[in-house]
């Protein structure tokens, strides 16, 4: 039975469905009944020439009609009417060939009525009874007898019922197939909008059957963690990531499925995503019915990664903040003191000319004002790195920048182990910009470096004039660290993307957009094992145009 279904399934496909299958069929069953009416009849009807010309005619012109409804179903449907008087030529013929008012095959007139009604409506269908009513009393007057005149009136009665009550039955059929449509349309415009609404929203949301199988993935899923839909729907949520069964929400997760809870909701869980590292997400699930019965999962996952590391960065520029607040104020007050001894060391050094004192005494006091003076300009260092960007452009000398960071990290690379080389190159044209805001930058590029190179590495940094742009000028800045991997050389300048431990992501971003505020270029040359080397180009002035 499975088998035939199957084959009628397939066979109303190809004529244009299930109603345009019933034609062909009844058309058979028609065909089978005049064989059979031939075959069983008396001998002196089955002698009859006529009748069995007509009959063996019906049949090959049903298998024409058959034929063509097969091969070109829609041309042949729109041959209907022709189709109906060649059928009721036929039948009334093999009604006067078969006995006239006592045939059987009058049975032929309401089906065609019937048939009339049903695919081309009520009024066509009357219109088609009254029309076979007439011939069929022309047909059969002739054999008109007291019994056979009340069966003729049944069946006239019989053949104008049945167009109108299958016109009837059609008319309700076709209101409620028109309703389902309408409902059908409706179940899909809704599906459409609820896939729509999930596929746009910003946080990523997939859903489970009730064995723990992807049925849903929006787009934001695929953005976030490079994992297309393809991959997961219709496999496991553990065959797709393993790492999950020994996450915080895979208890949760699994309670759900099972029915033994409505929802969960976590915050702060981490994630070791299959593509994309560690992530940190707010997860909550809710538990999807059918029937009453639990029949899956939907989780929305909430990605915080970078607003907790906004945060972390937030908490720790108000740190640095404080500090530069702090080491500001210290050089403040170490500035007093220590021009009061260097002032008084170069008193003294000078009252040596008329009061000579002890070589020795005299030396002491030299390295006296020399490391004070250094240290006025550590202080005079901190003091500008720490002031606030005012934000107004001006001349800077490139070299005083260098020159006034290095007093600040110089000591901290040494102390690494790390050996610093310097090539400033002289009477380098002054570029336009922020002081302040470019001191940054070459903080920030040193700091990096002192971070990537090993102990008995080195770190240099140079200036020069620039053949491109004409009259600008270059800082490049060099270690011998371990390099930056290729696959992740385009990310180094992204927001939050660190590979240190302890680091904000924040330091080479921020560079990067005030280099570009100087109208500068910033270029980075790298290989594992090779050290990488940060080359920045800036436009030159001369003075006087600015004067």
């Amino acid at each position: 039975m499975p088998d035939l279904r199957r084959t009628l399934d397939r066979l109303a496909i190809h004529v244009g469905g299930a109603r345009v299958l019933a034609l062909p069929l009844l058309r058979t069953l028609a065909v089978l009944a005049a064989a059979a009416w031939v075959l069983l009849a008396p001998p002196w009807y089955q002698r009859s020439d006529l009748l069995l010309g007509t009959v063996i005619a019906f049949v090959l012109y049903s298998s024409l009609v058959e034929l063509a409804l097969w091969l070109r179903p829609a041309a042949t449907l729109r041959l209907n009417f022709g189709v109906l008087l060649v059928d009721q030529a036929f039948a009334l013929l093999l009604i006067h060939l078969s006995g006239g008012a006592a045939s059987a095959l009058f049975l032929a007139l309401p089906l065609i009525a019937a048939l009339q009604s049903y695919y081309y409506g009520m009024a066509r269908g009357i219109l088609v009874a009254a029309a076979s009513s007439v011939a069929y009393l022309v047909v059969v007057w002739p054999t008109l007898g007291d019994i056979a005149s009340a069966n003729v009136a049944i069946r006239l009665v019989v053949l104008l019922g049945t167009a109108i009550s299958v016109g009837i039955l059609a008319d309700i059929e076709e209101r409620e197939r028109l309703r389902a449509v309408t409902l059908a349309a409706e179940v899909r415009e809704r599906g459409r909008f609820i896939t729509n609404v999930i596929e746009n929203l910003s946080e990523g949301v997939f859903a489970l059957d009730r064995q723990g199988r992807f049925v849903a993935w929006n787009r934001a899923m695929e953005d976030r963690y490079g994992v297309a839909a393809d991959e997961v729907l219709g496999r496991h949520y553990l065959d797709c990531f393993p790492v999950m069964a020994r996450e915080a929400f895979a208890e949760p997760l699994a309670k759900l499925l099972q029915g033994e809870s409505e929802g969960f909701a976590l915050e702060s869980v981490a994630h070791e995503t299959r593509k994309r590292g560690r992530v940190l997400l707010n997860v909550k699930g809710a538990l999807l019915r059918e029937g009453g019965r639990p029949a899956g999962a939907v989780v929305l996952v909430e990605d915080i990664t970078q607003r907790l590391a906004l945060e972390r960065s937030a908490r720790q520029a108000d740190r640095l903040a404080a500090l530069g607040t702090l080491a500001a104020g210290l050089a403040h007050e170490l500035n007093n003191p220590i021009g009061i001894i260097s002032s008084r060391a170069e008193l003294v050094l000078l009252d040596t000319e008329s009061h000579p004192l002890p070589e020795e005494v005299r030396e002491d006091l030299q390295v006296i004002q020399r490391h004070a003076q250094r240290v006025t300009r550590i202080a005079q260092g901190l003091l500008s790195f720490a002031r606030q960007s005012s934000g107004e452009h001006g001349p800077v000398d490139l070299n005083r920048v260098v020159d006034e960071t290095l007093l600040l990290v110089e000591k901290l690379i040494v102390q690494d182990g790390i050996a610093l080389k310097r090539a400033l190159a002289p009477d380098l044209p002054p570029i336009w910009g922020d002081a302040s805001a470019i001191q940054q930058v070459v903080m920030n590029l040193l700091t990096n470096a002192r971070d990537a190179a090993p102990a008995g590495g080195e770190i240099s940094i140079e200036t020069a004039e620039a053949a491109e742009p004409a009259g600008g000028v270059r800082l490049i800045v060099r270690d011998t660290g371990p390099g930056i991997p290729p696959e992740l050389l385009p990310r180094i300048f992204d927001p939050f993307f660190t590979t240190k431990a302890n680091g904000t992501g924040l330091g080479l971003s921020i560079s990067y957009g005030i280099v570009r505020e100087h109208h500068g270029t910033v270029d980075v040359h790298s290989q594992p094992g090779e050290g990488t080397t940060f080359v920045l180009t800036f436009q030159g002035i001369r003075l006087k145009e600015h004067a």
